[in-house]
């Protein structure tokens, strides 16, 4: 049994390829978690639109650069299990990557590279500091304090699947993985979305997504992206261990699918290609 490869992985960013939401992370620092925390979660649920909070949460705030930037260490603190090691078999098998966040775009992009991704392959909410409020004299004075945001389709609940209509033009069938509302909704600009509940699991996302994603590591998603047959050619190559954790999640029940058919799909592929091992 033959499973379709997807050539192009979408990844989110919060929630998702690390375990932290990048604007809840600020808050912590700014000791305004509670208020931060209960608007960030009532849009991933679906409850209000990502446009009437965006702005509001990062008035709150009113973070420096500085702040803004270290979230990339939070990131990297709190990477997805096996992240790193997925974008780079991703990769070598040919295959692209991107990632398409409501994240503020400095920190996503320099955590994304990180990863061992393009930063041109990489969409986020842009900003702007007030020059005035720091260290003016300087070029990138890490001081200045936040001044606004980058008004656009990544602002707003239903606005990744235009980004991703609009700049993922190449590469044959897409995939994405998400954990909240806004990824779902871009399910139409994919031909597979996969619902990431390892690190939280919304209702309203798992219950509606065909495939779901229940275990911490991000590695069952190649046995998704690359088919169950090159996975198991991996086993014995540089990257056997990825490939034997990918299959041991899966066994574990890491997969839910609430398509029967395209269960059914999966795993007729994936007991063939054991089988020819």
């Amino acid at each position: 049994m033959r499973w379709l490869t997807y050539p192009v992985v979408i990844f989110d960013c919060d929630s998702t390829l690390t375990s932290v939401e990048g604007i809840d992370v600020l808050a912590g620092e700014l000791n305004m978690e509670s208020e931060v925390a209960r608007l960030t979660n009532a849009v991933m649920d679906g409850q209000v639109d990502l446009g009437d909070v965006y702005g509001e949460r990062l008035r709150m705030l009113n973070p420096t650069r500085r702040q803004v930037l270290a979230l990339k260490d939070a990131y990297k603190a709190n990477v997805a299990p096996d992240a790193k090691t997925v974008v780079e078999v991703i990769h070598d098998a040919g295959h692209e990557t991107w990632v398409v966040s409501g994240g503020l775009l400095e920190p996503v992009q320099e955590f994304a590279i990180w990863l061992g991704m393009a930063g041109e392959h990489v969409r986020a909410v842009d900003t702007t500091f007030d020059p005035l409020a720091g260290s003016w004299w300087s070029d990138t004075p890490l001081d200045a304090r936040y001044l606004d945001y980058s008004r656009g389709n990544l602002t707003a609940s239903r606005g990744k699947a235009d980004v991703i209509t609009s700049v993922v033009r190449t590469g044959g069938r897409r995939i994405m993985i998400g954990d909240g509302v806004s990824d779902l909704l871009a399910a139409d600009a994919v031909d597979l979305f996969v619902a990431f509940a390892g690190f939280v699991s919304r209702p309203a996302v798992v219950e509606s997504a065909r495939v779901v994603i229940r275990s911490k590591s991000v590695a069952p998603i190649l046995a998704l992206s690359l088919g169950p047959a090159a996975v198991v050619e991996l086993i014995g190559s540089s990257f056997g261990a990825v490939a034997l954790r990918c299959f041991e999640l899966i066994d574990d029940g890491a997969l839910v699918f609430n398509d029967a058919e395209l269960g059914a799909s999966f795993n007729a592929a994936l007991e063939h290609a054991r089988q020819g091992r």
